[in-house]
């Protein structure tokens, strides 16, 4: 029969090392925030607003260009504003996205395993760091580290990406936590299929 003590320390080692193992799931959520998104390079820093709800995405590129990642509906939808308050709306599937993505929503995959690797301050916050790799929806696979601001609920400030040879690099700063407008997140009703895009061009040309 085990005695009290040794019970005990079989006990730690067992939450040792199960706490320290990966473990898998759909996907990586967060609260729901708000924030600019910082990408780091040696030439210069690209700064973009981003808001997100739930596992939807918005970059706000530039006051003309916006990208909604919605992975509930393997769909991406590219949003644009001419100088004379006309829109476009072209909408996508994930794989045909070719604009800068966001890590944010490198995270969101089909099979997500997390490993928790340690802790550290980075922003002025005590982040708990993570190794992540994504599974994504065309089989390809991300690997990303991930700083989850403790304080915030773990919502991230800091998130390192690896698409084969190119890494991103992006810190979150000015986060406020809780959900941005919905209105956000509302795809216009009317947008056109990436695949009927040349045909859209084909029509201005003739006109």
């Amino acid at each position: 029969m085990l005695r009290k003590p040794q019970i005990n320390f079989i006990a730690a080692i067992f939450v040792f090392f199960f706490g320290s193992m990966a473990y898998g799931q759909n996907a990586l959520s967060f609260p729901d925030f708000s924030a600019t998104q910082v990408f780091e390079s040696r030439k210069a820093n690209m700064e973009m607003k981003v808001h997100v709800s739930g596992s939807s995405v918005r970059v706000e590129r530039s006051k003309a260009l916006s990208t909604l990642y919605v992975p509930a509906q393997s769909k991406v939808y590219n949003l644009t504003t001419y100088p004379d308050n006309s829109h476009q709306c072209v909408v996508m599937k994930p794989e045909q996205a070719k604009m800068l993505p966001s890590p944010l929503e490198l995270l969101q995959g089909s099979d997500l395993k997390r490993t928790k690797v340690g802790t550290e301050t980075v922003e002025g916050h005590l982040c708990t760091v993570e190794n992540v790799v994504v599974k994504r929806p065309d089989g390809s696979t991300i690997e990303s580290k991930v700083w989850e601001a403790q304080a915030l609920g773990g919502i991230p400030v800091r998130i390192e990406s690896h698409i084969g040879d190119i890494t991103l690099s992006a810190i979150y700063r000015d986060i406020v936590v809780g959900a941005p407008d919905s209105n956000l997140f509302a795809a216009p009703q009317k947008c056109t299929p990436f695949e009927k895009m040349g045909q859209v061009v084909e029509q201005k040309i003739i006109r």
